[in-house]
């Protein structure tokens, strides 16, 4: 009977051993599933973070492009592409000489460069408009959908690195407008009223010959 006992009792205790040893490396288990779920959800919310940080940069400089592209606003763009398509016209129509100017050459020519900018600058301008209206609403939409949680999570970083790259875009074709726009503005105002007068002199003079004759 004794040894009986004794056996159980060795039984029990090695039974007691293993489910001891079980119930171990079962919280060891559950602590390194929890552990890694915490770490994944804070690597997200770190992204997250950066992710909409970055967006509110994107904010801020779409802002700056459009105070600066409002202030190169050509306001008078059609007034000016009709004055200086009527100053050429007048001298093409009403100028005759022997002998060439090369002085006038040059003037004229750069005029001509000159108006001829002045259309693509106002295309130039309504697209980089059109662009930074739609901008806004794509970075508004990605925000919201970060914020939320809504769509593909894992995509989220490739979005923000594409708009980013859409924003860099119109900051290099802002700077591209405005400095065509300054050159053309200069020339404009090196030459216009010169070329104006002149075209007008020359109007005057050939009517005048109209009425000797």
């Amino acid at each position: 009977m004794r040894f009986l006992i004794d056996l159980f009792l060795k039984i029990a205790c090695k039974g007691f051993m293993f489910s001891w040893e079980f119930l171990k490396l079962s919280s060891m288990k559950y602590v390194f599933f929890g552990s890694l779920i915490f770490f994944l959800f804070a690597c997200s919310d770190v992204n997250k973070g950066n992710q909409l940080s970055t967006i509110s940069a994107l904010n801020k400089t779409l802002d700056s492009i459009q105070v600066v592209l409002e202030k190169n606003e050509i306001d008078t763009i059609a007034a000016l592409g009709a004055a200086t398509n009527a100053v050429e016209l007048r001298i093409k129509n009403n100028y005759y000489a022997d002998t060439i100017d090369m002085e006038l050459g040059k003037k004229m020519d750069a005029y001509k460069v000159m108006r001829r900018t002045i259309e693509p600058l106002s295309r130039s301008f309504n697209m980089l408009k059109s662009a930074l209206e739609e901008e806004k609403v794509v970075l508004s939409n990605l925000q919201s959908d970060i914020d939320n949680g809504n769509g593909n999570r894992k995509e989220f970083s490739n979005y923000v690195t594409f708009e980013s790259n859409k924003v860099n875009q119109m900051r290099k074709l802002l700077k591209e407008y405005v400095d065509q726009k300054v050159k053309t503005m200069k020339t404009f105002h090196a030459l216009h009223d010169e070329l104006d007068a002149f075209s007008m002199e020359l109007v005057r003079k050939n009517a005048a010959k109209l009425v000797k004759q």
